[in-house]
């Protein structure tokens, strides 16, 4: 694909036309509280299925967006599939139709599941669309046991792959429930690949063993009375069983005691593993149904892991939760367990299958909780007491004054109990520092103490998560602010509520600008002299992409990323992605001052930009653009067709 490039100098600032996130379909027929302003603009159209062109009837249609007011609109489809909007004001829209069984549809996507093209509409301008509704697709099979026998009532779910943020990961898609012939059916599901997964209900084989035993000793002690009389010989037979019994008996109650070990079944993923990485995934087109995904429970030795979380600083936190992660298994959604701690910091964690796995337990003190003695605080990391905060809400606390507590261990799994874990709760560090801002165009607000700072946790690729968890900051009235505790891991930082014309511009930590590297938090190591910088000067590139007859091309998502290849990692704020509108025109907003390249591409999956390989392929064929601080640009393209 040949792409030619224009520069030019805008006349009047164009409008911000980015591709918004993906609506969600609306609860109800109802309008939305916040109504679009009249207009004189009409957008009507049809809702068809997919393969078939027969009318898709009684879906929902959602339109949302307007000139300067925000709002939206939502309407059901007539036996024909038709629906319109009027009374609508200039302005650019989004439009999108769902209904029970079909996968949600934007106006203007390639497949579905992707992003949609925004309706750039005029001032009393009349537009037909047409949406087309893919139906569900559909995994289904059956789940049997060891012996090859159905299993009802068991719990079965699809997980679907996903790169919402340029990392690999599995999110819930479906789930469904066997029937008596161990049956499961789930429908309505996205083109994608899936991971499937049946939960078992175990049961304690060894109790009910016992129990069983039990009532049959009891019913012959009864008997043995009843024949004591009537038949001696009988009865003495009957005495022997008994004794003989509950020598068994008190042997197994010992067993069970000393050791409580079950073979059960661990959560098995399709074809029949209990191994996440060794599952095999399942390919599912637009409407397809995928059937025969069959498979069968594994009898493995499921473990027990027990321990004690402890505090190394005195008080334990209220609901401390711990919680299992695969390390074997590098993508993340896929845990093993969790629990939460009794008061005496005990935990448990049942039908472990063999496997590495790390153990994280977290929790949080709460300055000045309600309850809690008065005038004394919990103690922080420097050793010091944070001092109560009175005439706050019930158990809550200031930002920034929270105790987060956090501990880990790795453990190995290999279908005997684990028992006996202890594992030390370590607060969190602090990090400090101030909020500047270099304005020319208007003053820095004079009272800073209402803004937040933020620590993100940045998961590493390839990794399955950390102990990091988000962490909020009080500010103060000259911009100084404070995170009391802070866990070990990586994170971004970030800060919001400057105002209107204020844009973040750098976050530097130690020399390193957090927004484009994740700094890494170290346990017993504070953080000083933090600096957030916000500007008043925004850059933007904006343009309009056509064909060879000048007529504007909406088909392609805009991909803007940096020449730079040190900036090319996941949830990198240089990488950018947008839909132009029906009038051909995009816009990107606030990028960092560098160079970049601009490319044209049809159809990629969602998040697939920030992959440094696919960003590879597009090098040749992208367009070079510059941008200074605070410099507005225009990039136009012309991408082949049209003639």
């Amino acid at each position: 694909m040949s792409v030619s490039a224009t520069l030019q100098t805008p006349a009047q600032p164009p409008r911000d036309l980015r591709a918004p996130a993906q609506p969600q379909p609306p609860r109800d027929a109802r309008p939305t509280p916040l109504e679009l302003p009249v207009g004189k603009g009409t957008i009507s159209g049809t809702v068809v299925v997919m393969g078939s062109g027969q009318p898709a009837r009684r879906a929902r249609v959602n339109l949302s967006g307007g000139s300067e007011v925000g709002g939206g609109r939502s309407a059901t489809t007539d036996d024909n599939g038709s629906f319109t909007f009027t009374a609508l004001p200039e302005g650019r829209f989004t439009l999108s139709a769902s209904k029970a069984g079909y996968v949600s549809a934007t106006y203007g996507q390639r497949s579905p599941g992707r992003p949609g093209t925004p309706i750039q509409l005029g001032d009393g301008q009349k537009m037909d669309v047409k949406l087309t509704m893919a139906r569900g697709g559909v995994i289904t099979g059956i789940v049997l046991d060891e012996h090859g026998e159905a299993i009802p009532n068991t719990p079965v779910r699809v997980l679907r792959f996903v790169m919402p943020g340029g990392q690999r990961t599995l999110q819930n898609a479906g789930q469904d429930q066997t029937d008596d012939r161990g049956m499961y059916r789930i429908f309505g599901l996205q083109p994608g690949e899936y991971l499937v997964s049946a939960t078992p209900r175990n049961v304690n084989t060894r109790g009910a063993v016992i129990e069983q035993q039990q009532a049959t000793l009891q019913a012959l002690m009864q008997n043995a009375e009843r024949l004591a009389q009537a038949n001696p010989a009988q009865a003495q037979m009957i005495a022997d069983r008994v004794v003989q019994m509950k020598s068994t008996l008190s042997q197994m109650v010992s067993a069970a005691i000393e050791d409580e070990q079950n073979t059960g079944y661990a959560p098995v993923y399709y074809p029949g593993t209990t191994a996440p990485a060794s599952a095999s995934v399942v390919a599912v087109g637009a409407g397809e149904e995928k059937t025969g995904v069959d498979f069968q429970y594994q009898v493995v030795p499921i473990a027990r892991v027990e321990g004690v979380v402890t505090s190394s600083t005195g008080p334990m936190p209220p609901n401390v939760q711990v919680t299992l992660l695969n390390t074997a298994f590098d993508v993340p959604g896929l845990n093993p367990g969790s629990a939460r701690v009794d008061q005496n910091g005990a935990f448990r964690i049942q039908n472990v299958p063999p496997g590495q796995y790390t153990l994280i337990a977290r929790g949080t003190v709460n300055s000045g909780r309600e309850g809690g003695p008065a005038g004394r605080g919990f103690p922080t990391p420097a050793g010091r007491g944070e001092p109560g905060l009175a005439g706050r809400g019930r158990g809550m606390a200031a930002p920034g004054t929270e105790t987060r507590m956090w501990g880990s261990a790795d453990i190995t799994v290999d279908g005997r109990n684990v028992s006996n874990v202890v594992v030390s709760l370590q607060p969190g560090v602090p990090v400090a520092g101030r909020i500047t801002f270099e304005g020319t165009t208007q003053q820095a607000p004079a009272d800073l103490s209402r803004m937040r700072v933020t620590l993100q946790p940045v998961v590493a690729p390839g990794t399955t998560g950390d102990v990091a968890s988000s962490a909020a900051g009080r500010v103060e009235a000259d911009g100084k602010f404070s995170i009391a505790s802070v866990v070990p891991g990586r994170y971004r930082l970030t800060a919001s509520g400057a105002g209107n014309g204020w844009y973040l511009g750098s976050s530097t930590i130690a020399g390193q600008d957090s927004l484009d590297f994740p700094i890494e938090i170290k346990g017993g190591q504070g953080v000083s002299g933090a600096v957030v910088t916000f500007v008043d000067r925004q850059t933007e590139i904006s343009g309009l992409i056509t064909n060879d007859r000048a007529q504007p091309v909406p088909d392609y998502t805009m991909v803007i990323y940096p020449t730079d290849a040190r900036y090319r990692i996941p949830q990198s704020r240089r990488i950018a992605s947008t839909r132009p509108s029906t009038d051909g025109r995009f816009i990107f907003r606030n990028l960092p001052a560098g160079e970049y390249r601009l490319a044209p591409v049809l159809d990629p999956e969602p998040g697939s930009w920030y992959d440094p390989g696919f960003l590879q392929q597009l090098d040749n064929a992208a367009v070079r653009v510059t941008i200074a601080e605070g410099e507005k640009k225009e990039q136009n393209l012309r991408v082949p067709g049209g003639g």
